[in-house]
């Protein structure tokens, strides 16, 4: 069975909406078994335990219970959700779960799973696979996935887990916007935020951007509730004016979404001294994100097309990688840097067969397949491969 299609992802939202509360994340190479780990099941993040169970395990003891898994076209079936206390374990999962559903689990890496409990014994059970059905998702909730989960408990989202210090700053920050500010110098406050509370001696890049990103989200999500604060007390009285507003709303968080990756990266590539053009220039009008080191080396014919690095930038790349491979002609092998938590073998062995190199943040990489993480580079393999192509 394929997972849940156009028509089902309207349903899950609804579903959502009506019960209140859901667990979602996004299902790793743990999660179905793809990595050496001896764990079975489904992981599940410490704090959606109000979602499964109505007490939180204790540590020292495992506790477990049976519930029913409703998947719509399919009959319910049983699964397992436990806690492991003992030992040196602490963590929740999901078991009984892949062999009694209708899916194929190795297929599911980088997938959407989402929980919806009915009660304390049913669950609706909904997978979303493409890249347009997750963001939709996640635009409807205002959820961001950067922690791999997320829970939704009568419109309180905990997908971000900041220290009381960082939100405090943030709040201030956003308390000065009456109108939301360019892309770029919400990137750039984001970074501030982060380095004055935690003052960052060595800088690694692979979780200084994923922290960046996550401080990013959290000070738009605060200077939109600022700014909109007095427009959503008063009521709508035109359904035409609630759609306006809405759309408009969501088409900022789409465009920031999408910059806030780039704006980031030209940080760290300035940072580093590394050459680049951003966005670059290669054929006709073609503007690919980075190309390094520059786009006028890159239209001499005389410089070598061996010494041109192309470097794209998705937030997802499960159905978009694609996108970038005729972006740069001279330079046949391509770089893309990207913030997918996992993707399956197969378009693993799709992107190598057409010569495209992932670059993900090393934390990221567990959540790919064991038999595959040799072939992602981190943000850090990156950055020492373009010094000592351009370190004169």
């Amino acid at each position: 069975m394929q997972p849940h299609s156009r028509g089902q992802l309207e349903k899950a939202i609804e579903a959502a909406k009506q019960y209140g509360r859901f667990y979602c994340k996004f299902i790793t190479a743990n999660d179905v078994g793809l990595t050496n780990a001896h764990q079975e099941g489904l992981h599940i993040a410490k704090g959606a335990w109000k979602i499964f169970f109505e007490k939180e395990g204790i540590k020292g003891e495992n506790n477990s219970k049976m519930v029913n898994i409703h998947i719509d076209g399919y009959y319910p079936f049983e699964s397992r959700i436990i806690y492991y206390g003992k030992g040196t374990r602490n963590e929740y999962r999901i078991t009984r779960f892949w062999t009694n559903s209708p899916f194929e689990k190795e297929q599911q890496v980088g997938n959407l799973i989402v929980f919806i409990p009915l009660d304390h014994e049913n669950f609706k059970v909904y997978i979303f696979n493409t890249e347009e059905e997750i963001e939709t998702f996640e635009d409807k909730f205002s959820l961001t996935l950067i922690n791999n989960n997320a829970v939704y408990i009568e419109g309180e989202k905990r997908d971000v887990d900041l220290s009381n210090k960082i939100e405090m700053l943030i709040n201030e920050k956003a308390s000065k916007y009456e109108s939301f500010p360019e892309t770029i110098h919400l990137a750039e406050i984001a970074r501030e935020i982060y380095n004055e509370v935690y003052k960052i001696k060595k800088f690694n890049p692979d979780k200084m951007l994923l922290k960046w990103i996550e401080t990013e989200y959290s000070l738009f999500r605060a200077i939109e509730r600022n700014i909109y604060k007095d427009v959503l007390i008063k009521p709508f009285n035109e359904l035409d004016l609630l759609l306006e507003f809405a759309s408009s709303a969501l088409n900022r968080r789409k465009s920031r979404a999408g910059k806030s990756l780039e704006h980031h990266i030209d940080f760290i590539l300035r940072k580093m001294n590394i050459p680049f053009s951003h966005p670059g220039k290669t054929e006709g009008k073609k503007k690919p994100d980075f190309i390094l080191p520059s786009s006028n080396e890159y239209a001499d014919n005389l410089y070598a097309s061996n010494n041109l690095i192309f470097l794209g930038a998705k937030t997802t790349c499960k159905d978009r990688w694609r996108q970038i491979l005729n972006e740069a002609n001279r330079i046949p092998a391509k770089h893309l840097l990207t913030l997918q938590q996992g993707i399956t073998v197969n378009q693993l062995e799709e992107m190598h067969d057409e010569k495209v190199i992932l670059v993900v943040p090393k934390p990221y990489h567990k959540a790919y397949p064991e038999s595959h993480r040799d072939r992602l580079w981190s943000v850090e393999k990156f950055i020492l491969y373009a010094k000592g192509m351009y370190d004169y």
